[in-house]
């Protein structure tokens, strides 16, 4: 698996944080929000797969170009972006070394620091 950074995800997250559209509740809970298989199939069917990549950080360059799996490291739930999710792709990138996406999370993350 080589994953590389999803550029235009990353800057599609840098708008929703400029934008307000983010959320930091709790920073442990991407688990009990993250969006379902049911919700992510929704979204696709409302929306295209590059619509859909746009709130993943990572793209596995080895899979299907049009399958969803090439889409890793969620950080949102296809309206907001959300805190604990960035905090885990970041715990996932370090583990797999994968120093792109952990780098782009931690700018995002400084940059929702910052908004406060």
């Amino acid at each position: 698996m080589s994953i590389k950074l999803n550029k235009l995800a990353y800057d599609h997250a840098v708008e929703i944080i400029k934008d307000g559209l983010e959320v930091e509740h709790d920073i442990s809970n991407w688990e009990e929000v993250k969006p379902s298989q049911d919700e992510q199939v929704r979204h696709l069917n409302t929306h295209t797969l590059d619509e859909y990549g746009l709130w993943f950080l990572g793209i596995d360059t080895d899979a299907d170009t049009n399958d969803k799996s090439k889409f890793v490291y969620p950080y949102g739930d296809f309206s907001v972006l959300h805190k604990s999710a960035l905090i885990a792709a970041e715990q996932q990138a370090g583990q797999k070394h994968h120093q792109e996406i952990k780098s782009a999370v931690q700018k995002l993350l400084a940059m929702v620091g910052n908004k406060k």
